[in-house]
């Protein structure tokens, strides 16, 4: 088989949509299984990756046009957990497709969750809320006063690192809620946590990297190109897309 050639093409939506063709998630892969959103429709499927198979498929508001495509999932022992616009937070049983449980949020915007040990992190356009695992229950949510349309915290060594989208990256306490710390920070970023720092592409034109527990701001990196994409960190070096090149930085 040639290298790098399609072996096959998944659901698609049956419809391009009033605004053209819609807009892919990103899948995310667990034990052997694909989980993402069927863009242009309100279901998220479970494929198998071998051939593009649907193995369960669910949809919220069946007898509605679309209302709102489901964020990208996160996965983990064994649950799916999605959200959706306007106010969807969804678990479903990762082999089944089973519902495990359903909120309707107050909020009116809600973006991808991400799955701890401690909850479910939902970010949502104002605030950052932790639910239970268990059945969804509001453990405890903060209001950033934020504006946030695209960007994703993330999670790591017991704090939530998020943007507001106006003017700060906060750091916040997973099982509480409480600021830990918050420096200026401008636009949307999903920022990534490797070696003690956190980094997040500010305005998609510069790389900052802060110190995980105090926030001090460690250095800064303006490309001759921009946009820069989030980064990614393996085997000691940060990568980042930059127009047509990829970019390779390590400790200096």
């Amino acid at each position: 088989m040639t290298v790098g050639g399609e072996r096959w093409t998944g659901p698609q939506s049956s419809s391009p949509g009033f605004f053209g063709p819609a807009e892919s998630t990103t899948p995310v892969t667990a034990n052997g299984t694909i989980y993402t959103a069927l863009p242009g429709t309100n279901s998220v499927v479970a494929l198998n990756p071998n051939n593009g198979e649907i193995l369960w498929q669910r949809t919220h508001h069946k007898d509605e046009s679309v209302s709102g495509t489901y964020n990208r999932p996160a996965v983990d022992d064994g649950i799916v957990f999605v959200t959706a616009w306007p106010q969807q937070a969804t678990a479903y049983r990762a082999a089944t497709g089973e519902q495990h449980w359903h909120r309707e949020l107050e909020e009116m915007t809600v973006l991808p969750p991400v799955a701890t040990d401690e909850g479910v992190v939902i970010p949502t356009r104002e605030s950052v809320q932790l639910r239970a695992r268990s059945d969804g229950t509001l453990l405890w949510e903060r209001n950033l006063d934020g504006n946030v349309t695209d960007s994703t915290p993330a999670v790591a060594n017991g704090t939530i690192f998020v943007a507001d989208e106006r003017e700060s990256l906060h750091a916040l306490s997973l099982a509480t809620g409480e600021t830990r710390w918050t420096v200026p920070f401008d636009g949307e970023t999903t920022p990534v946590v490797a070696d003690g720092r956190v980094y997040a592409v500010d305005s998609l034109w510069a790389l900052e990297a802060f110190d995980v527990a105090t926030g001090e701001k460690q250095f800064e990196y303006h490309p001759s190109e921009v946009p820069l994409s989030p980064p990614m960190v393996g085997d000691g070096m940060l990568y980042l897309a930059n127009r047509g090149r990829v970019l390779a930085l390590e400790e200096a």
